[in-house]
């Protein structure tokens, strides 16, 4: 066997092993479909009821790892939709697949794949970094998991209504490739190089994510996120601040909270202790009262003042971080809209029709099935997206009320009280005393309020977002001058058009 007819027999061989290697995976998954919805749904009720950050640490494990799972077949079902069908032809007597596989079958997957692929890039976020365990963004986490659960269903019900279940797959059985049928030595030259073509085409993930946009053009998303990034970047890097500067007051409060509470308690035992000297000194011990109730005054004041000016500064920030995250999420919908083009075209655009033209009429009831799964695909419009997710964010009215002012509350009713009476100065010690250990402690951790906390949370939530758009922004960007010439290759015939 010559050297050109050997590279080719492997390379051909190879290329339809990892076809129906992908076939494989994409029914095995399938066919387990309802476990790993089940798993996904029980993982999806306990985020609803989780109560603190290790719960959901815990389930959201079980979630990434489920979505791994589900990353494997979506790269199997991407895989497929690049794949040639011009490979499987069935006039051809140079490809004999294994018993049981008929390449007709395996051209309607590939067909199916190529009509269903546009709903992938819902996927395109690495869930590792989404999925983190952060409470404050646990109802965006059930809202996309959901989503995530819905959408899986769509693929593989249209991926099931191919020929998938009637390929009886034997992996271990190898493809024969027959090319002692009076190829030429130059026939077999371009064979050999339009199937490395094909194996270059399934592995570049570029080119595979500017075909997953099938007949929408790429440069609608990638002209919005160009528009739109400096200013999401610059809204993101706000909210940061915003988050520094409300921790800044709070630790501010909670120093003064402490300073007034220490010298209100102070003031409590020098009044008590003039209260309780009286009946020795005659009367001298009069001082300490006096001096303990201005103590407690001067403390009231204090934290009156500390409560007023930490609401008004919280409220500024909080305002101004309202309208970041509203000027956020308006970018978010103008590229989510470019993006839903995508996930709402036609299941037969001019390109499948094209293929369908070419390949499936003289196929009978294959050629029939093919376009009765048109017709349901055709049908399929994604959910609205953007709406939805605007909704699951909820960002007007996540706003969440800081409770540190109410603390400061219960500290000046205390230093009040101690001001008109002296008689329970010893019970609001007391008070002064757990307040005092509660500010200390939250000066220890960090000084971290709930708002700044959902800030940050969030944030880091559109960080990860941003990074998935980017990724797709810079494939589509390094491929889009040679995608054509390579769609090309994958629409090319690859068996010599004269008779064998």
């Amino acid at each position: 066997m010559s050297g050109k007819r050997e590279n080719l027999q492997r390379a051909l061989s190879q290329y339809v092993k990892d076809t129906l290697s992908h076939i494989d995976t994409v029914r095995g998954f399938c066919e387990s479909l309802s476990t790993w919805t089940d798993e996904r749904k029980t993982e999806w009720t306990k985020m609803k009821e989780v109560t603190d950050q290790q719960q959901l640490a815990a389930v959201l494990e079980d979630t990434v790892g489920g979505l791994e799972k589900l990353d494997c077949f979506l790269d199997a079902v991407e895989k497929l939709a690049v794949t040639s069908l011009h490979v499987f032809t069935v006039e051809k007597p140079v490809l004999h697949l294994p018993e049981g596989i008929r390449p007709e079958d395996v051209q309607v997957v590939i067909f199916a794949a190529r009509m269903i692929c546009p709903l992938l890039l819902e996927f395109k976020r690495d869930a590792s970094v989404f999925f983190l365990p952060k409470l404050q963004n646990v109802e965006v986490l059930i809202y996309q998991l959901n989503k995530y659960i819905q959408t899986t269903h769509k693929i593989c019900d249209m991926l099931e209504k191919s020929s998938l279940s009637d390929l009886c797959l034997e992996m271990n059985v190898k493809p024969l490739v027959d090319l002692d049928v009076g190829l030429s030595e130059d026939e077999m030259q371009r064979m050999l190089h339009h199937i490395n073509q094909l194996n270059e085409i399934r592995d570049d993930q570029p080119f595979r994510m500017v075909f997953l946009f099938q007949e929408v053009s790429c440069s609608d998303f990638i002209s919005e996120l160009n528009k739109r990034r400096s200013g999401m970047l610059q809204s993101l890097e706000d909210l940061e601040q915003f988050a520094v500067q409300l921790d800044r007051m709070n630790k501010g409060a909670k120093i003064s909270s402490v300073a007034g509470s220490s010298v209100g308690a102070a003031g409590g035992l020098l009044s008590i202790a003039g209260l309780a000297l009286i009946p020795f000194t005659a009367g001298a011990s009069l001082g300490l009262i006096i001096g303990g109730t201005t103590l407690g005054v001067t403390s009231g004041v204090n934290s009156v003042v500390t409560t007023a000016t930490e609401i008004g500064v919280n409220c500024t920030y909080q305002n101004k971080a309202s309208e970041s995250f509203k000027s956020f999420m308006e970018n978010v919908q103008s590229i989510q809209d470019s993006l839903q083009k995508v996930y709402c075209q036609p299941g037969l655009n001019i390109q499948l029709k094209a293929e369908y033209d070419k390949v499936f009429p003289k196929m009978g009831s294959v050629g029939r099935g093919i376009m009765s799964l048109i017709t349901e695909v055709s049908a399929i419009k994604a959910v609205q997206e953007a709406n939805a997710l605007r909704r699951a964010s909820r960002v007007s009215s996540e706003i969440i009320n800081v409770g540190q002012a109410s603390v400061k509350g219960s500290l000046v009713l205390s230093n009040t009280a101690r001001k008109f009476n002296i008689g329970l100065n010893a019970l609001f010690i007391g008070m002064d005393v757990v307040f005092i250990v509660k500010d200390s402690i939250g000066l220890a951790k960090g000084s971290e309020t709930e708002f700044s906390q959902f800030i940050r949370a969030r944030a880091t939530l559109w960080c990860s977002e941003m990074d998935s758009w980017q990724k797709i922004y810079d494939f589509l960007c390094k491929d889009l001058l040679t995608s054509e010439k390579d769609k090309a290759v994958l629409e090319k015939p690859f068996y010599p058009e004269k008779e064998i």
